[in-house]
């Protein structure tokens, strides 16, 4: 009889808790696998050194219609004439004919406004996308000749 008491009071306080504190809480953003081929670029490092920089997408599900896009850039990457590029990222979902097109800037300390991170409203189902390094309006050159990319994710 005890134990039935003790059930009863845990179940009380369980749903008091969701009662007062409003329900229960959201889940954290779930990072999506993207399977890619990246955008490459062109970067000229300080000691004038040539090299390819790939502009890799990160996706993440915030809920379920929408999905986060970045591409983030390394440290290395970022102090090289390719940082100074935007990234456009185009998608499509297969399942839902929802489309459109996002931008984001790789290196979080640019001084262009554009976010490096954005929220896009994609649907749910299978996402195409394709990845392309633009200049910006201050450094339109940037990253520039670059290749573009192509990748597909699940959104949930």
């Amino acid at each position: 009889m005890r134990k039935l008491g003790l059930r009863c009071a845990t179940t009380a306080a369980v749903f008091a808790a969701m009662v007062v504190g409003g329900g229960v809480a959201q889940a954290a953003p779930v990072a999506v696998p993207v399977y890619q081929i990246p955008a490459t670029a062109f970067a000229v490092s300080g000691l004038v050194v040539p090299g390819p920089v790939f502009a890799t997408v990160t996706a993440r599900s915030l809920a379920p219609t929408t999905t986060e896009f970045a591409a983030p850039a390394s440290p290395s990457a970022c102090a090289t004439t390719a940082g100074r590029a935007l990234v456009k990222i185009s998608y499509l979902n297969v399942n839902t004919g929802a489309s459109g097109s996002v931008t984001v800037k790789p290196c979080e300390y640019f001084i262009d406004p554009t976010p490096t991170s954005v929220v896009a409203n994609t649907g749910s189902g299978r996402i195409v996308l394709t990845t392309q390094v633009v200049g910006s309006p201050f450094a339109p050159a940037a990253g520039q000749p670059s290749i573009p990319g192509i990748g597909t994710f699940h959104a949930p």
